[in-house]
């Protein structure tokens, strides 16, 4: 982040800081903030942050207003993987030798979009979304790559986006590799329900020109470890990416740390997980992980927590395992010096660290929170909304907003409705489901 004038920085080269999506260069409005500094605004301003507000993260929005929202959860990894990258910036010594820096408000960006594709209703939604389409032949759904198409297509100018930079996309692009590409059409045919799980992919095969503008200034061997893939063989998986920049993986890890420490907060605020289990976890790891017994014995002495002060202690232990985490993440050089920095390096988590982080999730978030039949329930629900509304729009396109009607006759009616669904927040959802379906009667600005 700089404000003024742009400092020299080894880790980022001109075509870095070049908008994407731009017809007319001369026509950008001159600012004194830097290029990624004007990414954050623009993200920050935008439409698509504030429908986070009302979509779930993993708790649905309507049981309470302590735990976190999809907008909490990702203001929350914006400010951890800031903290990442001054961690690095100030310990890392092949940045110094370098003669780079990792920018905060680049990787504050990529952070703070991570999440904007994600439709209403949680990961229950997007399968629903990615079943519907995939049955529509029209593709399928993925919230990554819906993304992409938000912040290069739907949101801000008509059909190029944001406008944001080259670097600033890539940094939420996790798995760089086209939808088709990472299909694995076997694995769809071996069980109807597999299609309930699309491929892990950051771009949708009819928004390719965006990521082919994105990569054509990389030489080919850059493309190519971009764009490397572990393929199924068989019909038990979808193909999978394996590289993305490095600021990229500063955010992949903000998230997984976020997810998995204020989650469990979450679960043990709304009776989900229970202090005994938390401690169980910790006690376990305390020796493996640098740090960790001396932050956790406060927390291993607990009894119950229902004090202030036993609150207290419980809140700053969750903010203490934070710190700890990013106090474990390193640089690890992955590519040669003919590479681009950013694809030369990525952060990492100690071994016993990322051990601890799945611990955490492995024993308690996932079983108690994710697949715990209070959220699973909702979640059905949700799903059962989510095929009803897209059912009933492809079958009369009067049911969308004008501005999604325009390109009805273009063969892209499935993916229209997609994106008028996946932009809804978990509220409007439920209305626009009930004004459609329920018998009581609607009224005419209900939505």
């Amino acid at each position: 982040m700089i404000l003024s004038n742009r400092l020299a920085n080894a880790l980022y080269s001109d075509s870095d800081y070049e908008r994407m999506r731009v017809s007319n260069p001369e026509k950008e409005r001159s600012s004194y903030r830097d290029p990624f500094e004007r990414d954050y605004g623009r993200v920050i301003h935008s439409a698509a942050i504030r429908r986070l507000q009302a979509k779930t993260q993993v708790i649905g929005i309507e049981e309470g207003d302590f735990h976190r929202t999809r907008l909490t959860h990702s203001l929350e990894v914006s400010q951890i993987a800031r903290g990442i990258a001054v961690y690095l910036n100030d310990t890392c010594p092949v940045l110094r030798d370098i003669g780079g820096a990792i920018d905060n408000s680049l990787v504050e960006t990529g952070a703070l979009a991570h999440d904007l594709g994600h439709p209403p209703f949680g990961h229950k939604g997007e399968k629903s979304l990615n079943k519907m389409m995939v049955n529509a032949g029209a593709g399928g759904f993925e919230g990554n790559a819906q993304t992409l198409r938000i912040l290069t297509k739907l949101e801000g100018h008509s059909d190029v986006g944001l406008k944001l930079a080259r670097a600033t996309l890539l940094s939420i692009m996790k798995y760089p590799i086209p939808f088709s590409t990472a299909t694995n059409e076997r694995f769809y045919a071996a069980d109807e329900k597999n299609k309930l799980k699309p491929p892990k992919s950051n771009i949708y095969d009819e928004d390719i020109e965006v990521f082919d503008q994105l990569m054509s200034v990389y030489s080919d061997e850059e493309r190519h470890y971009m764009t490397d893939y572990i393929r199924c063989e068989g019909n038990e998986s979808h193909h999978k990416s394996v590289n993305k920049t490095l600021e990229c993986t500063i955010v992949e890890l903000a998230d997984d740390i976020a997810y998995n420490t204020y989650d469990v907060q979450d679960g043990m605020k709304l009776g989900l997980i229970r202090l005994r289990q938390l401690q169980n976890v910790i006690g376990e790891m305390k020796d493996s992980v640098d740090g960790l017994a001396a932050k956790s014995a406060n927390v291993l002495k607990l009894v119950q927590v229902e004090t202030v002060a036993e609150q207290e202690t419980l809140r700053q232990f969750f903010a203490d395992l934070v710190n700890l985490f990013i106090r474990s993440i390193s640089l690890v050089q992955t590519n040669p010096s003919e590479f681009s920095p950013r694809f030369r390096y990525k952060a990492e988590l100690s071994t016993p660290a990322k051990q601890l982080l799945a611990a955490l999730k492995g024993r308690l978030v996932e079983p108690n929170i994710i697949f715990s039949q209070r959220v699973q329930t909702m979640e059905w629900k949700g799903a059962f909304m989510v095929e009803k509304l897209f059912d009933a729009m492809m079958n009369d396109k009067l049911l969308l907003p004008e501005e999604y009607r325009t390109g009805w006759a273009n063969e892209h009616e499935a993916r229209l409705v997609c994106d008028y669904i996946a932009g809804m927040t978990d509220s409007y959802a439920l209305m626009m489901y009930a004004r459609l379906f329920d018998v009581k009667a609607g009224k005419l600005f209900d939505i």
